[in-house]
């Protein structure tokens, strides 16, 4: 496009031109584009508790579902509850660059407790050691963005790990074919 007395001459584009440009290219997310899909599966033992935790080269790590976790199979309204015992992970408050103040997880920390109306409730774990740095507040008042965009704006937790933690975690985990090798022998549906 260029410019005439300031105002904007648009491109002659015929629809020609328009459909020789792939309709099929297919752009990838954020979390596509920069964090690297690991799979816990079997989350402390309970079957098909399976999480999925998205790594950044930053160390973020982000935790939420995997595909084949029974939440998505279940129809039921559900809750998150960050109360875990006397801990109320939503009132976690860092600050600086340290992160200070964040709370201290292990791998098999419970970040939150998804309560279903039909009476099924699952814990999440943060399947990492490291600080909990944020819990995603949308889900306190839009729950279901975990079930339709649990690897974007439904993310449960963002956990920061030290290097040698998350790379060595990151090996551990299996990555997505391996993942998808573990539920196909499972005769689990990924949905």
């Amino acid at each position: 496009m260029s410019t005439t007395n300031g105002q904007l001459k648009s491109l002659d584009c015929t629809p020609s031109i328009l459909d020789s440009i792939s309709s099929d290219l297919e752009y990838k997310s954020v979390t596509d584009r920069y964090f690297s899909r690991r799979y816990c599966t079997n989350v402390k033992g309970v079957s098909k508790n399976d999480h999925l935790l998205l790594f950044h080269s930053n160390r973020i790590c982000l935790v939420t579902l995997a595909p084949s976790h029974p939440l998505f199979s279940n129809d039921s309204e559900f809750t998150i509850d960050f109360q875990v015992g006397n801990l109320d992970r939503s009132k976690n408050w860092v600050k600086g660059k340290g992160k200070k103040g964040g709370q201290l997880l292990d791998a098999s920390s419970t970040i939150c407790k998804v309560v279903c109306k039909d009476g099924a409730e699952y814990n999440i774990s943060s399947c990492i050691n490291g600080k909990l740095i944020e819990i995603n507040e949308m889900l306190l008042t839009k729950p279901m963005l975990l079930k339709t965009h649990p690897d974007s704006d439904g993310y449960i937790a963002v956990v920061l790990a030290n290097i040698a933690t998350s790379e060595s975690r990151k090996e551990e985990l299996l990555n997505e074919e391996k993942y998808l090798e573990s539920v196909s022998a499972d005769n689990v549906t990924v949905l």
